[in-house]
């Protein structure tokens, strides 16, 4: 998910992501990004099926407008057929689809049941079927003839909602992180870092600069220099802070470079040269930075804040072990994909 996020950041729709990832998390269950892969038979009716149950066309039709419906009601108006694409909607409602047909499917392994009369005391209490505080039955049925369904497509939906929701539960009280390791992870993912950038108009002369620069890293200054490359320093960032930055946008940087950067220990020379905007680039790491928790002593605003943030980690950690669960849940399903349904969707 933090891969999607970081993907999207630079978007013009990026906040509207960001404001999305729990809407969407109820709206579908998975967020991760679904490669479309996978061939075998599928029924013309349906998009894809898993463990032999199909996902309908009309299923994902639905999804997927109500995924647009989302980002076009956050983000103010009609989104742009080049926006749709970059966004990959039919990818994300897919990939929602075929992780919530998983979960149904590992009923049994959580040892979940859901009873039909716990579905109906649940659904007398929704106040949209509810009339002078009671349950009408036919206010039911005129409010889910209204939005073109039926009791029984209405129940079914909803017992998968509750299903997914215990399986949900279950995962995340299974998610563990002892004190040390918690504070180990989060200083590694939230260190800051600087470096410096050497520039090259050529790949050759950035290739010489690189294999000189490695064996005397202490003059990669000079070197730049000497093989006529402009050099640039650029300060401390924690990496979400330096995906906005101007160097990110100026340079043309992406995925490969911000992982390569971040996870370089100090003083070192990246041993790659980088394509970037203004021709080829070489790293140096010149500082690592890791956050530290402020101490119990210090003033109770700067406490509170602090320990908002870890609870936000603590969140985010959560979440990525349950996103990598169902993932591998569905590499684990049997899953099979109609190709030129896809194909022939329109936005």
């Amino acid at each position: 998910m933090l891969d999607f996020l970081r993907r999207f950041y630079t978007h013009p729709l990026g906040k509207v992501v960001t404001i999305l990832v729990g809407a969407l998390f109820v709206i579908g269950f998975s967020f991760l990004p679904y490669i479309i892969g996978g061939g075998g038979v599928v029924s013309p009716q349906d998009v894809a099926t898993v463990g032999g149950k199909g996902i309908s066309m009309n299923e994902f039709n639905r999804y997927y407008g109500s995924l647009k419906n989302e980002y076009e009601h956050l983000y103010g108006n009609k989104l742009s057929r080049e926006q749709l694409k970059g966004l990959n909607l039919p990818g994300v409602a897919l990939s929602s689809l075929i992780a919530d047909k998983v979960l149904e499917s590992k009923t049994d392994v959580f040892g979940i049941y859901v009873s039909k009369g716990f579905i109906a005391r649940n659904i007398a209490l929704f106040s949209s079927f509810q009339k002078n505080g009671k349950f009408s039955n036919k206010l039911f049925n005129s409010v889910l003839l209204a939005n073109h369904t039926t009791p029984a497509a209405f129940e079914k939906t909803y017992k998968s909602q509750i299903t997914r929701s215990y399986i949900r539960r279950a995962i995340e009280e299974s998610f563990s992180m002892v004190g040390g390791q918690f504070l180990d992870n989060y200083r590694i993912d939230n260190k800051s870092v600087a470096f410096e950038i050497a520039l090259f108009k050529s790949q050759k002369d950035a290739d010489s600069f690189l294999k000189r620069s490695i064996l005397s890293s202490n003059n990669f200054k000079g070197l730049a220099k000497e093989f006529k490359g402009t050099l640039e320093s650029v300060p401390l960032y924690p990496k979400i802070d330096f995906v906005k930055s101007v160097y990110f946008k100026k340079y043309g940087l992406n995925e490969n470079i911000l992982k390569a950067i971040f996870s370089t220990p100090v003083n070192t020379v990246i041993s790659k040269v980088f394509p970037v905007k203004s021709g080829f680039a070489a790293i140096k790491i010149s500082k690592v930075y890791f956050p530290k928790y402020v101490n119990v002593n210090s003033d109770k605003n700067k406490r509170n804040a602090m320990l908002k943030q870890k609870e936000t980690y603590a969140l985010q950690k959560e979440q990525e072990f349950l996103y990598n669960y169902v993932n591998y849940l569905e590499s684990k399903a049997d899953v099979k994909i109609n190709k030129k349904a896809l194909t022939a969707f329109h936005f």
